[in-house]
């Protein structure tokens, strides 16, 4: 299939290039804005900004792909409360322009919408949760992202269309910005480990838990569900394990040979707080999805890509 990719210059969106070639499809590469010179797309990439519904129409129609894989948003979660006007253009709007594009211009497509399981909110509760658990989101961000799913299936069942969602929950992973705990952590080992910063590692709080699943085993995840996931679906793509930040922290000082002095940063802790676990058996049993990456694997990969950056 040619597959049209929205954010495919982000950092999920180079691993979704990767898996869609691996498997034979042709990948069409979309952006707001051109990959840096130093990270160059193994595609030719076509920059249109999704709050720009007439750009985005005349790409899709010209391009007329057979299937989308749409990333492309404001992942940072904190950016829903500092820019509230930029999220929800981005990622509701932006979203409903792409919709529109394909009921316009190719309306036979297969299309992805790839939210967040930040629509669950952070309700604890004593099972996992399917895709069919109530959405309850408690910040600004996933209030966008739920609209965007919601948005999606609603065109699905409206206009008979094959559109699903996925909401992943966090995912880590060579490539990923140092906005994210991971990357955070690991450049601040790799300064440590070559003697560039002394060896203090600065932390938020340690106790938090989150369900990480590698990247690339998530890029995996959207390929199946493009490929052979139903209409007017949604789909929960996770490790289904939650990892307390503390481990992530151990592996990468273990895997770097480092024993840092670990400071507590007022700036950078969080209250405790509770996540859902995540149901996935549903991209397992339909499409016999399975993680593939350890962690131990992914954290290493991480560290040896800050090394190779640095």
């Amino acid at each position: 299939m040619r597959i049209l990719v929205t954010g495919a210059c982000g950092f999920v969106g180079r691993h979704v290039l990767d898996e869609l070639m691996r498997a034979g499809h042709t990948p069409l590469a979309c952006d707001a804005v051109k990959p840096a010179a130093a990270h160059p797309l193994p595609v030719e990439v076509h920059t249109v900004d999704l709050r720009d519904a007439p750009a985005l129409k005349k790409l899709v129609a010209e391009l007329t792909p057979d299937a989308c894989i749409h990333l492309a948003g404001i992942a940072f979660v904190p950016m829903g409360w500092i820019d509230p006007e930029l999220v929800f253009s981005v990622n509701l709007l932006g979203t409903i322009n792409l919709l529109q594009a394909f009921h316009s211009a190719a309306a036979t497509a297969r299309m992805l919408v790839v939210t967040s399981a930040e629509v669950y909110g952070r309700v604890p509760g004593t099972h996992p949760f399917s895709e069919d658990a109530p959405l309850t989101p408690d910040n600004l961000y996933a209030v966008s992202k739920m609209a965007a799913d919601l948005s999606a299936l609603l065109y699905a069942r409206r206009y008979g269309v094959h559109i699903m969602t996925a909401r992943p929950g966090n995912h880590i992973g060579p490539g990923q910005s140092s906005h994210f705990v991971t990357s955070a952590f690991a450049q601040q080992i790799v300064n440590i480990a070559r003697k560039k910063a002394d060896p203090v590692l600065k932390v938020g709080n340690l106790e938090c838990e989150r369900d990480f699943t590698d990247v690339r085993d998530v890029a995996h995840a959207y390929r199946l569900i493009i490929e052979g996931g139903h209409t007017g679906k949604a789909y929960n793509v996770s490790s289904e394990k939650l990892v307390k930040i503390s481990v992530i922290l151990d592996e990468l000082c273990r895997l770097a040979g480092v024993s840092p002095e670990i400071v507590v940063d007022p700036d950078l802790y969080r209250p405790l707080d509770a996540r859902p676990r995540l149901d996935a058996s549903r991209v397992r049993k339909e499409l016999g999805w399975e993680p593939r990456i350890g962690l131990s694997e992914t954290l290493a990969d991480v560290l040896a890509d800050i090394e190779r950056q640095t």
